[in-house]
């Protein structure tokens, strides 16, 4: 599984595409969201020597290849390139496990894994998962205890969307750190310049631990989706690993992803009535909205599975193409003015995804964000305006602190 930060070696020689086009375009780390615009609008479909890859930035082109037939999954990996023959060896179970996640499956595994979890998505488990945030105590007590300088990040948006990956995963809210942390540490080693035996340690006691807790939470099966998971493994379904693989997938993608999303939307309300009566005239117009300027995963990773040409380019079998999201949902082409805030956009946006890989906790996202928004304006009269500071890489963007503005 490729890091979203992953920094790759040089591609050999053997990875240049004969007909690609020479660039030199260097990745600018301080400022990606401004390298992805560039790129898009000068090279929207560039080959680039350093990660080995494909990107391609414009929306018309990510859109229709999101669903595209001839791209696979999951794409080549760059870091496991580097790696001697007993290093891959080494990290063979680790890698193994992180194949296993829903967004690295092709059909028809893929589309077992995905009949497993609808129950976990229907309209009425969304509404309860809403309700756990909504009946909460923490959103209250957060906006009741506000104060000029206050980080809500931690008072607030976190504690929020723990509450509901906690409901939708059947946890009680103060395992969640737990499961973050371990996910963290099974990721840790990918991308590395260097192999870290340390981090490869860490990882598969992180996965051990995993496993076991992610057992007892099937047993309980106190959510539907433990229970349709839990019932997949008891009958075959699914192996033991596949369910693990599950839990941690909609850790790092429900929890994280909610919150940029979350802080988004939480600003824009606080910048006036305007902006209020936005909201309350159409809710989900205005947290789509928030989404597609969030856009938390900056890209989804492919690989090809036969010849495709994007635009002229002629790109070979098995290379590793990356939709960039991000760049995407910026496109003047398809949005105007698309850094601003728009209420009633009627285009739809990749934030998400697309398709069969659509990110599985986008609706929980969406509706852990109204709760929230909505707790804020009935105890808010006349709301702060908010201040956000953003952490920006080359694959993900995420909110460091979210503090009410002093007067």
């Amino acid at each position: 599984m490729p890091h979203p930060d992953e920094a790759a070696a040089p591609a050999s020689a053997q990875d240049q595409p004969a007909d690609a086009e020479p660039v030199d375009r260097p990745f600018v780390l301080a400022d990606p969201l401004a390298w992805f615009d560039d790129v898009r609008e000068d090279s929207p479909v560039l080959w680039h020597p350093e990660t080995a890859s494909w990107y391609v930035t414009r929306f018309e082109d990510v859109w229709r290849l999101l669903l595209d037939e001839r791209l696979g999954a999951r794409s080549p990996d760059p870091f496991l390139r580097r790696l001697t023959a007993p290093e891959r060896a080494a990290v063979g179970p680790l890698v193994d496990f992180l194949s296993r996640w829903p967004m690295f499956l092709d059909p028809p595994r893929h589309t077992a894994v995905r009949r497993v979890l609808r129950p976990a998505f229907t309209p009425e488990e969304v509404a309860r998962v809403a309700g756990a945030v909504q009946q909460g105590a923490v959103v209250r007590d957060a906006l009741a205890a506000a104060a000029d300088g206050m980080d809500l990040l931690e008072t607030l948006l976190r504690p929020a969307c723990r509450t509901a990956v906690s409901a939708l995963l059947g946890l009680a809210p103060g395992d969640v750190p737990r499961l973050v942390e371990w996910s963290e540490q099974l990721m840790g080693f990918v991308g590395r310049s260097r192999l870290d035996p340390e981090l490869v340690r860490a990882a598969e006691q992180a996965l051990g631990q995993f496993t076991g807790f992610t057992e007892q939470t099937l047993a309980a099966a106190s959510s539907p989706l433990a229970g349709a998971v839990g019932g997949a493994v008891r009958t075959g379904v699914l192996q033991p690993a596949d369910a693990v693989a599950i839990y941690a997938q909609l850790v790092t993608g429900a929890l994280e992803p909610t919150v940029t999303a979350l802080a988004v939307a939480l600003e824009v309300l606080s910048r006036g009535p305007r902006y209020r009566q936005d909201y309350r005239d159409d809710p989900a117009g205005f947290v789509n909205e928030a989404v597609r300027l969030a856009t938390p995963f900056h890209f989804a990773a492919r690989r090809t599975l036969s010849d495709l040409t994007v635009r002229g380019q002629r790109i070979p079998a098995g290379a590793r193409v990356v939709l960039v999201l991000v760049a995407a949902n910026r496109d003047p082409r398809r949005f105007t003015a698309p850094l601003e805030f728009r209420q009633g956009r009627a285009a739809a946006h990749v934030a998400f995804g697309r398709g069969r890989h659509a990110c599985l906790g986008s609706l929980a996202a969406q509706h852990t964000i109204r709760p929230v928004l909505d707790a804020y304006l009935a105890e808010t009269d006349d709301p702060r305006p908010l201040d956000i500071e953003w952490h920006v890489t080359m694959g993900m963007k995420w909110p460091v602190r979210l503090t009410v503005r002093p007067a």
